[in-house]
């Protein structure tokens, strides 16, 4: 029983032999044939008998078709340990200069900065030098925890995220990422998404680039947009009025104090502004509490707090432009 709790568990977080296939830019009947002969790694299958891959497996195989272009055969390192294949690329690119994780790169005075998160783009990237002048790479980040972690408060020119799928969901979430790092501008690699999701996406001004991606390929659209920066979108217009509110960006009492700030500069926006959130806030509380009484119109205070919310969220960012442009601190 607890082997097919496991097994389902993994299966919701995996991806067909099609999606892998894109991802890491490997044709399926190879990925067949590597399976088949060498075992490079172990899919699990579904109850439909697909093949279903975890990210260690797009990982491991990633690692496995660098190497492969770079003339060593897949016979020859299909039995190496993750470490011994990093190793191999390592001793392979000994004579050039690396991006170290977590580590400021190259330095050049006209360049970008450029942040990259994903564990695909960051595992090829970190193999490959760049002299490019037009941009450096200051940061390669596995998942945006590590992102988080690093606190990183240099300005950022582009931020560059990798998603193997996107719901429509997660939009927020990617949204969230953008507006925390502060970054000019947003490249947005993905593998698969929904006709909602891409939808929203088409609207936004993300700079949308389709996986799988070449190193290459992602330096030309990293120069593109060096050159041809975009206005940062107004981040809040690209969530569906559908998904979850955005979380709080200001306590009560942050927006208290910023209230009690206003009497002593001109502007009068940060006091309205926070009564507003505070006001919004409130609502969303007694939506929620409405919805939690079991009442006939249930459904309707959960669509009214969303709703809400996503008001309350654009109001934050208003205030968030105020403070900034005012020098206030909270």
């Amino acid at each position: 029983m607890s082997m097919k709790i496991t097994e389902t568990t993994r299966a919701a977080t995996a991806f067909k032999i099609g999606a892998v296939s894109r991802i890491t830019n490997i044709p399926v009947d190879t990925l067949r044939i590597w399976e088949r002969r060498y075992s490079v790694v172990e899919p699990i299958r579904s109850n439909n008998a697909d093949r279903l891959y975890q990210r260690g497996d797009i990982n491991r195989l990633t690692l496995l078709k660098m190497l492969v272009d770079r003339g060593h055969s897949i016979g020859s390192i299909a039995n190496l340990s993750n470490v011994e294949l990093v190793e191999r690329l390592d001793l392979h690119d000994e004579n050039n200069s690396r991006i170290k994780n977590n580590q400021t790169s190259r330095k050049n005075k006209s360049g970008s900065r450029v942040v990259v998160i994903g564990d695909v783009l960051s595992l090829q990237l970190s193999h490959h030098q760049s002299d490019n002048e037009l941009f450096t790479i200051d940061g390669l980040y596995n998942t945006e925890e590590e992102f988080y972690k690093s606190n990183d408060d240099k300005p950022i020119d582009i931020l560059v995220v990798e998603y193997p799928t996107v719901q429509e969901e997660q939009i927020s979430e990617i949204d969230q990422l953008y507006k925390q790092s502060g970054a000019k501008n947003i490249i947005l690699v993905y593998g698969f998404t929904n006709s909602a999701a891409k939808r929203l996406l088409s609207s936004s001004r993300y700079h949308l680039v389709p996986a799988p991606v070449t190193v290459e390929h992602l330096r030309t659209e990293i120069n593109q947009l060096s050159e041809h920066p975009q206005t940062k979108t107004q981040i809040t217009q690209l969530t569906s009025i559908e998904s979850p509110a955005p979380r709080r960006h200001y306590t009560n009492k942050e927006l208290i104090q910023l209230s009690s700030l206003s009497s002593t500069i001109k502007c009068e926006c940060p006091q309205h502004l926070s009564t507003l959130i505070l006001k919004l806030v409130q609502f969303e509380i007694y939506s929620e509490q409405c919805e939690n009484r079991g009442l006939k119109d249930a459904e309707l205070h959960a669509q009214l707090g969303k709703m809400t919310g996503h008001a309350r969220a654009i109001m934050e960012e208003a205030l968030t432009e105020v403070v900034k442009a005012e020098g206030l601190k909270v």
